[in-house]
């Protein structure tokens, strides 16, 4: 069986053309973490990658994990095991919907789909809910939301490893709950810096991120919480229009809910005379294009502007 996460290729890095960066010739690159699988995507590659590995040397045979309903790394993982041969377990939050495009794809990768109220999905293992659903499996390991661990953490430390051979001064990261922003920088070299774009409304993410680097390594980061349009999962047609505008000029797909927000604030901040053209900046494209597909579902369903496929 061939192993999906072997390679001696890193993900590659191209420059971004746009008129407003060309006018104002501020130098942008993207390291495009969307093109190491086609399913398993971006920061969910390098975050699975060991967790995956270890199950397999361990004859694990069922990976359980837990999402929501448009989750990326529900998608990623339930593509993952089907590939390696594992079962999975996806813990949903919210009700059933046999047209969601996302656990439709999961269903069909052999995900077995279980749905829990928001309360019971909060208390996660700690939950009665829950423990009554895991006590049905037997030979598993399991895999928190958005496959965070330390586990994944060494995917990330190899992903840290590439940026640091670059000479990009400003790395850029899209942020949700901040785990690979984590990663990056707790393995930054000096002289660069990291720039974490939330999408959240919400602050507490910068602290989690401080609270679990190193001391010496909390002057790297630069937090911006002000392009979250809304907060968690929402969107404008303000948005949309970038992201189909982004795609027109540089033919690179971005979703809605990470990296088409770090892109528009990014853009917005040079528009501003806020970037510094004499720095490089590096994007990490984390992925999530699967997002396109889930906000497009949305949209048609209640009368929103689509992104263009």
């Amino acid at each position: 069986m061939k192993d999906i996460f072997d390679t001696n290729t890193y993900s590659p890095i191209s420059k971004i053309n746009t008129v407003l960066l060309d006018r104002l010739r501020v130098s942008l690159s993207v390291k495009r973490e969307d093109l190491l699988h086609p399913t398993i995507s971006g920061n969910k590659w390098r975050k699975l990658k060991y967790n995956l590995k270890d199950a397999l040397s361990n004859g694990v045979d069922t990976i359980v994990t837990f999402g929501g309903a448009f989750s990326n790394h529900i998608y990623s993982t339930a593509a993952a095991c089907q590939k390696l041969g594992l079962k999975s377990v996806g813990i949903i939050r919210g009700d059933y919907d046999k047209n969601n495009p996302t656990t439709k794809f999961a269903k069909k990768c052999g995900m077995e789909l279980r749905f829990v109220d928001r309360t019971s999905y909060r208390e996660k293992e700690n939950g009665e809910s829950i423990k009554a659903i895991l006590s049905e499996y037997s030979n598993y390991i399991l895999i928190p939301e958005g496959g965070s661990n330390d586990l994944a953490k060494k995917g990330l430390h190899e992903l840290s490893n590439e940026i640091n051979n670059s000479y990009y001064n400003i790395i850029m990261v899209s942020a949700g709950t901040g785990s690979t922003a984590t990663g990056i920088l707790q393995n930054l070299i000096s002289g660069k810096e990291l720039w974490v774009f939330s999408s959240l409304k919400s602050d507490h993410l910068q602290n989690e991120i401080l609270s679990k680097t190193d001391p010496s390594k909390h002057s790297q980061l630069k937090f911006i919480s002000s392009y979250h349009f809304g907060g968690y999962g929402k969107t404008s047609s303000k948005l949309i229009s970038f992201i189909n505008d982004f795609k027109a000029q540089t033919h690179i797909s971005i979703d809605p809910i990470y990296n088409g927000k770090l892109l528009s604030g990014f853009s917005d901040m040079a528009d501003r005379g806020k970037v510094n053209n004499k720095h490089s900046y590096l994007w990490i494209h984390t992925g999530g294009l699967q997002g396109i597909d889930a906000y497009n579902y949305l949209a048609e369903k209640k009368q929103w502007p689509k992104i263009d496929i």
